[in-house]
């Protein structure tokens, strides 16, 4: 009896296991894989010469395995308060690369200078499964002098970071700042460093190393000093003309000679005889053709 017992629970115990098991499969197939998404939005403050200030903005949307562009999605600008539509920049629409720029209206002239520091509000429309998404910067007003000096015959560039504070401009300490000679589409760095960072007067100094740098047809380039993505500051550029560098003479014998890659009337004697030569045998071929079916035409009606 005893051992019928134990068998009959042990059977009991293998039963409930069983439906457990077939409820914990049958639930797993309906689960849905959930897929989380982190929106990534960023706006960034640029001021060029200390005269022109402009905004970038750039969204994206990032998945488990993907990181894709908010596209095409409409987006407002703002300047302090993103509640007041006076304040609003204006009404943009993100490219394919979720990106935007404007160029801040001097209509907005008197609310800066009213202000600091000042808050740029970007809020986007209703994005998919996130709703409303709003990102800001705020941007201390500062601006970035230079000057040139020599000392012991060396040539240096003098660079000085002001920030406002009140109604006075201070110097801002300890800001790093690019600096060299804008070229095509880069800056060159002046010596081994390619940066300097302020002191507690807000000025760096930099030796100018480059001595055979092309510049201009007067020897003129352009001294430059960036301060990129400051917390306080956001994008600073300004930029300095100087006789530092080697006169350029531009020559062109290429353009002027005969090749195949020139313009029209310099192309290889050779291959202007044969384009004719085609030209006129397909066009005189064609006339005599004419003339004969007219001759054949008169013929014809004599008879």
């Amino acid at each position: 009896m005893k051992t019928k017992s134990i068998l009959f629970n042990l059977a009991l115990i293998l039963v409930f296991i069983t439906s457990q098991l077939n409820i914990i499969l049958s639930q797993s197939d309906t689960l849905v894989p959930v897929v989380k998404k982190k929106a990534i939005l960023k706006l960034s403050y640029f001021n060029l010469e200390n005269k022109i200030q402009f905004l970038n903005f750039q969204g994206l949307i990032k998945s488990k395995e993907r990181l894709d562009p908010i596209s095409y999605r409409p987006i407002h600008i703002y300047i302090n308060d993103a509640e007041d539509e006076k304040n609003k920049i204006g009404d943009f629409v993100t490219n394919d690369q979720g990106r935007i720029q404007t160029v801040i209206s001097p209509v907005f002239a008197d609310l800066w200078k009213s202000t600091n520091p000042n808050l740029f509000i970007a809020r986007l429309d209703s994005v998919d499964e996130m709703g409303i998404l709003e990102t800001e910067v705020e941007i201390t007003k500062a601006k970035i002098k230079l000057d040139t000096i020599q000392e012991d015959g060396i040539k240096k560039l003098l660079v000085q970071v002001l920030s406002l504070e009140d109604t006075s401009w201070i110097p801002a300490v300890d800001v790093e700042i690019k600096i060299g000679v804008q070229r095509l589409a880069s800056v060159l760095p002046i010596n081994k460093e390619a940066t300097i960072t302020t002191d507690s007067t807000g000025r760096g100094v930099a030796d100018f190393e480059l001595d055979s740098i092309p510049g201009d047809q007067t020897g003129m380039i352009h001294l430059v000093a960036k301060i990129e993505d400051h917390e306080l500051f956001g994008n600073l550029e300004t930029s300095l003309q100087v006789p530092w560098g080697i006169p350029s003479h531009f020559i062109n014998t290429h353009f002027e000679a005969r090749s195949l890659w020139a313009r029209g009337d310099k192309v290889p004697v050779w291959l202007a005889v044969l384009a004719y030569s085609i030209i006129f045998s397909v066009w005189g071929t064609l006339i005599y053709l004419i003339l004969q079916f007219f001759k054949i035409r008169r013929l014809g009606l004599q008879k």
